[in-house]
């Protein structure tokens, strides 16, 4: 059994309430479904329109669970997963999963069985 000390948990936090509203798990799942997006491309994908897009990628980007890069006028979004790894290793304890042994899209009798915190935990 993992356990966590009470900083971790606090940064686990940060990253629950980071991901717990729809438009930023919406965003996670793009980037980690298409790789690196530029905010027109994102924009494009999601449906998400600007202004609440560069408000929804700042608070990503302030839970650091996205990295952003500049080339010329563009500005380039991709997931930052190593920030993810304590997170993913509690969700996976409390669906009763090894973390090393979830692979995304995979999909087990167990996790189908144990249901949402383990399909949450395979995002991650």
């Amino acid at each position: 059994m993992t356990t966590f000390t009470d900083t971790q948990l606090e940064e686990i936090t940060t990253v629950l309430k980071a991901l717990a509203h729809d438009v930023r798990l919406k965003l996670m799942r793009t980037l980690l479904e298409n790789g690196e997006k530029s905010v027109g491309e994102l924009e494009a994908m999601t449906g998400i329109g600007q202004p609440g897009l560069s408000q929804q990628l700042a608070i990503l980007r302030k839970a650091d669970l996205v990295q952003r890069r500049r080339d010329a006028k563009l500005v380039f979004y991709s997931l930052a997963p190593n920030n993810l790894e304590d997170t993913a290793n509690l969700l996976c304890a409390f669906a009763g999963v090894s973390a090393k042994n979830v692979q995304p899209g995979a999909k087990t009798a167990e996790t189908r069985k144990r249901g949402s915190a383990a399909t949450f935990a395979k995002i991650l």
